[in-house]
């Protein structure tokens, strides 16, 4: 099978799931990207972007599943955000179907749906991001052409909610917060599913193998809905102290966004926070049933957020990422 995004955080673990599934994985990797957490691991590396029709085309050759997790999550623009997410998909999907791939597993997120609600009135998905539009479309594109393929390439996608757990970096500010005591939280009790990267990594591993499952899109996230409170004691479960979680206005969460989102813009680089993460995270909910996901791919998620949370922190400070 080959696997795009391989040396990323998410796709870092499904990497080991397949292998310890038995699977031969190849993965794609660019010449400047950072293989530190697949090292060790018996995969065959090959030199490929998405945005070379040519280097996709030679990657899938032998292979019979595609894993497609390679993308931005940070960019400078709306036209950076589908030229990697979209078109890329989109190039990828075209030389696997000529190559007579079985299945394409498309590892979007719950940010294509957009936030709760689900729909708009007239049952419309409505992406609130720029972000969220180019996975989208990612999605549509991959679906058109694996039914131009005449059923000889099934797609499957996955739309994962918040993941977190080791070797990610973006919630690694709110550990290290707490370990000092506090926690910035939104005014009201959001709702949201966080689900652990383990998971991710199963339903992923699910998706490839479960006969016939049908397109989908299939969220992937906890059964059990948390507020930022429920978060916040989690987190203070997980490093071992009393916290106190401080509730911060969204415009203060925005214009941190818009600040930082702007000094990136100056320095010419994608920003590590912008003001869409912000709105995320002070005003919407973001939640989903993965009923659907568990009867159709077999899965069910297998980490609490309390548990989750733990083993993150403890992984941190093995690391030297969170002070014991």
């Amino acid at each position: 099978m080959l696997l795009t995004g391989a040396t990323g955080f998410v796709g870092s673990h499904v990497a080991e799931a397949f292998v310890t599934a038995g699977w031969s994985v190849r993965c794609t990797v660019r010449p400047t990207s950072d293989t530190r957490w697949i090292e060790g691991l018996p995969v065959e590396l090959t030199v490929a972007s998405v945005e070379r029709g040519e280097q996709m085309a030679a990657a899938v050759k032998g292979s019979d599943v595609v894993v497609h997790l390679a993308g931005v999550t940070r960019a400078r623009t709306s036209s950076d955000y589908m030229r990697v997410n979209a078109e890329g998909t989109e190039r990828l999907a075209v030389v696997a179907a000529e190559a007579g791939i079985r299945r394409f597993v498309l590892v979007s997120s719950l940010a294509a749906r957009g936030p709760d609600p689900a729909s708009d009135t007239r049952g419309a998905e409505r992406p609130t991001s720029a972000y969220g539009r180019s996975k989208l479309e990612g999605e549509r594109l991959l679906v058109r052409i694996a039914e131009a393929s005449s059923g000889s390439m099934e797609a499957v996608v996955l739309r994962p909610g918040g993941v977190y757990g080791p070797r990610d970096r973006d919630l690694l500010p709110l550990f290290r917060l707490a370990r000092r005591g506090w926690v910035p939280v939104p005014p009201g009790e959001g709702r949201l599913q966080p689900v652990h990267v383990s998971d991710v990594a199963s339903a992923v591993l699910r998706s490839s193998g479960t006969p016939s499952p049908g397109s989908g899109p299939y969220p992937v996230a906890a059964e059990d809905v948390a507020t930022w409170s429920e978060v916040a004691a989690g987190l203070a479960r997980s490093v071992g102290r009393r916290v106190r979680a401080v509730r911060i206005p969204p415009l203060v969460y925005e214009a941190a966004g818009a600040v930082v989102e702007a000094t990136a813009g100056l320095m010419g680089k994608a920003p590590e926070f912008d003001r869409r993460r912000a709105r995320d995270l002070a005003r919407l909910s973001w939640t989903c049933d993965p009923g659907e996901t568990m009867r159709r791919l077999d899965w069910a998620p297998a980490v609490p957020l309390a548990e989750g949370l733990e083993r993150t922190a403890e992984w941190y400070r093995e690391q030297g990422w969170l002070k014991p």
